[in-house]
């Protein structure tokens, strides 16, 4: 089986980072994966979004034109990407910054208050770690303990307790998913 992943937002909102979270605990969880970043010469403030691709099989490309799952951190990007969702599949919205709506019916949509939550832990810069715990759960990608652990393998060294805020972040984000 096969699960194509888009997350997408503004450079600097942690974008490339919670991709390649996915990517690192899908890997982690013996899955095969491929992590594609893009984004725009501004970088931070610009466009940025990226893709995963999560098999049990071999993976052909890298290049998702119709992702399974979704995660939007801003309004450009669920205007840019939504009406490439596969049918029946996942939208997950950070409603903190995400006033709209997909207009298609014929997908799941997760409104996730990623920056209301981020900011109840004392960490708003980790809106995005909240929308990668919440991905995570929706999409079935791994269990939390193995995000927790590719989150330690990710986490930036010499940053005093980023790694405590950030997996209470994740946490967080998996809590929001009823399942």
């Amino acid at each position: 089986m096969t699960t194509s992943v888009l997350v997408a937002g503004s450079g600097g909102q942690g974008i490339l980072f919670a991709g390649k979270l996915v990517a690192q605990a899908a890997m982690e969880g013996g899955m095969n994966v491929t992590w594609f970043p893009s984004y725009g010469a501004e970088v931070r403030g610009g466009t940025a979004n990226c893709t995963v691709v999560i098999s049990d099989g071999l993976i052909g490309s890298p290049v998702v034109s119709g992702p399974d799952v979704l995660a939007v951190m801003n309004e450009a990007s669920l205007e840019r990407f939504s009406g490439k969702v596969r049918e029946n599949g996942i939208v997950i919205l950070n409603s903190s910054m995400v006033s709209g709506r997909p207009s298609r019916k014929d997908v799941r949509v997760l409104e996730v208050p990623a920056g209301e939550i981020a900011a109840s832990i004392g960490a708003p810069l980790s809106a995005n770690m909240v929308i990668c715990g919440a991905l995570a759960r929706a999409a079935s990608v791994c269990g939390l303990s193995v995000l927790r652990h590719a989150l330690k393998m990710l986490a930036a060294r010499g940053k005093p307790g980023i790694l405590e805020i950030n997996t209470k972040a994740l946490e967080q984000g998996w809590k929001y998913i009823d399942k």
